[in-house]
């Protein structure tokens, strides 16, 4: 699938429909739909934290987590457009499920994410290539959850501190960069 997306943040909390769906084992619930013969339901952090099953159980379709991180809730607005929220980091994604007339560039930018002294102890350096000036690099721990942001121009050293100033613990974190024009990269750190 070829989306396009709007992202939307904002304070406070986001409000899913009606429909609600409880994985056996997991604590919270998740929003399912209905669209077109499909059932679509978010699930979290995965790989495609977005599917959709034909009402057979067959996977039909859906979205990687370049492009959400993360979903619980979703709802649609007519049949082309998908909503979905990210409880991690507080964001809404509007997905356009169906970009007719929009057209792939010709030439592909190559992206690359590398770091140095990795696995860190106080500090660690990513480094990219092929993104914009836009570029942004967000920090993720392994619950998904947002710890840092900042811009990123090719490099940027990470000394270890959420957005908050405080020096995060020692574990397994994801760094994201992404620009406007490209669906990201992510690359794993480790802190001791």
């Amino acid at each position: 699938m070829k989306e396009t997306v709007e992202k939307y943040s904002g304070g406070g909390s986001i409000m899913t429909g009606p429909y609600l769906f409880r994985s056996l084992g997991l604590p919270i619930f998740y929003d399912i739909g209905y669209m077109a013969g499909n059932i679509w339901y978010a699930c979290g952090n995965s790989t495609a934290p977005v599917k959709a099953f034909s009402t057979s159980g067959v996977l039909v379709d859906s979205i990687s987590d370049s492009v959400i991180p993360s979903a619980q809730g979703l709802c649609f607005e007519n049949d082309q457009f998908l909503w979905a929220s990210n409880i991690y980091t507080d964001e809404l994604y509007r997905i356009n499920l169906d970009p007719t007339g929009i057209e792939e560039e010709e030439i592909q930018n190559t992206l690359s994410l590398v770091s140095s002294n990795n696995p860190f102890t106080s500090s660690v350096t990513v480094q990219g290539t092929g993104f914009s000036e836009a570029a942004v690099l967000e920090i993720f721990d392994i619950m998904g959850r947002k710890v840092y942001t900042a811009s990123f121009n090719d490099s940027h050293i990470w000394d270890g501190l959420d957005m908050n100033g405080n020096q995060v613990p020692s574990g397994t974190y994801t760094a994201f960069v992404r620009d406007e024009l490209s669906e990201g990269v992510s690359l794993r750190l480790l802190r001791l």
